[in-house]
């Protein structure tokens, strides 16, 4: 696959994030740029059915929804 130049920009960014965020506050903060970045790598990096980008989108609110819910838990036990 060649990559255009959004895609490699794209692609740099992200790592760059995550480096940042592992570096800077630990394994939490990179895993959540990770999380956080998918919609952006699938957009960038999809096919024209759009699959990767439902996925990703899919994905980003599921874990969103449970990270609401434990921080819920935690603000009412």
């Amino acid at each position: 696959m060649r990559l255009s130049r959004s895609r490699t920009v794209t692609l740099s960014f992200t790592l760059v994030a995550l480096i940042a965020g592992y570096g800077l506050a630990g394994t939490g903060v990179a895993v959540a740029i990770g999380v956080l970045a998918l919609p952006a790598l699938a957009w960038a990096f999809d096919n024209d059915s759009g699959t990767f980008l439902i996925l990703a989108t899919l994905l980003v609110i599921t874990i969103g929804i449970m990270i609401l819910l434990i921080a819920l838990m935690a603000i009412t036990h």
